[in-house]
């Protein structure tokens, strides 16, 4: 699927397709593009190798458990993917005690994974609910060209269809509310809202842990009070703050996540 957008004066096409055997992708795109060249190699029994090697079991069993943008020869967003069993069993949406559940660079991620035999892992990802899960996303991490360009949006359409075409009942993903700032949440979550009209909707109510609802509490004041710092470095948020504050039922939201369901 070819997404058009506009970065540095020209037009560029962003092809957007499931991730296989032939690039495997785990780490951060720091210096996005990311170029097949510059993944690092992993030597064996290594946490990278470990990722690398569950990836591959997922491509075989699922078919993919990455959507990728490509800028030419350069990936420079991706969104992993997993079952729902999958997920789960390494701690499920709702367990913020354990980042490496959404996170795959995460030091807990491959640990956790060593402590499932071949069959268990077999039996997570064949998926008796065949249900997808999206654990993550990222867009050119810190380079700004790439952000609001659509792209996330664009890797979650092709999800649709390719997880549609292959016999999948439901994606999910963890979403938090509108109101919730983007500098808390980092950018592996999309908005309710965004999520919405877009067809999911909230299968589950997620409670925020209280400092975690405090700390955004107090970076929505913060955004509110018009602090420059943060209004430069969150152009997108600080532009649409005011308005998602005024109203009382959103303003209250930012103790909480949702579970997001798109039934295929």
């Amino acid at each position: 699927m070819i997404h058009r957008i506009v970065t540095d004066g020209r037009e560029r096409n962003i092809d957007i397709r499931a991730m296989d055997e032939s690039l495997i992708v785990h780490c951060k795109m720091f210096d996005a593009p990311l170029r097949p060249q510059n993944v690092r190699r992993a030597d064996p029994g290594s946490r990278d190798y470990i990722v690398q090697e569950f990836f591959r079991k997922q491509i075989r069993i699922v078919g993919s458990c990455m959507i990728l943008a490509w800028d030419g020869d350069g990936v420079i967003g991706k969104m992993h993917f997993t079952t729902r069993e999958m997920h789960e069993a390494i701690g499920g949406p709702e367990n913020y005690s354990a980042p490496y559940c959404y996170c795959v660079d995460h030091g807990g991620f491959a640990p956790k994974l060593r402590t499932f035999s071949d069959e268990e892992l077999d039996r997570l990802l064949k998926s008796e609910s065949r249900t997808l899960r999206v654990l993550c996303f990222n867009v050119g991490h810190t380079d700004p060209r790439w952000h609001g360009q659509g792209i996330a949006t664009a890797m979650l359409e092709y999800l649709k269809q390719w997880a549609r075409e292959r016999g999948w009942r439901r994606i999910e993903m963890r979403s938090c509310a509108d109101i919730t700032p983007t500098n808390v949440i980092g950018e592996w979550m999309l908005r309710r809202g965004a999520l919405e009209r877009r067809g999911f909707h909230a299968a589950m109510e997620i409670q925020v842990p209280p400092d975690q609802a405090s700390r955004r509490r107090a970076e929505i004041e913060a955004f509110l009070s018009g602090d420059e710092d943060r209004l430069r470095r969150e152009e997108w948020y600080a532009a649409r703050v005011h308005r998602l504050a005024s109203d009382p039922a959103l303003r209250s939201q930012y103790d909480r996540d949702y579970l997001m369901a798109f039934d295929l």
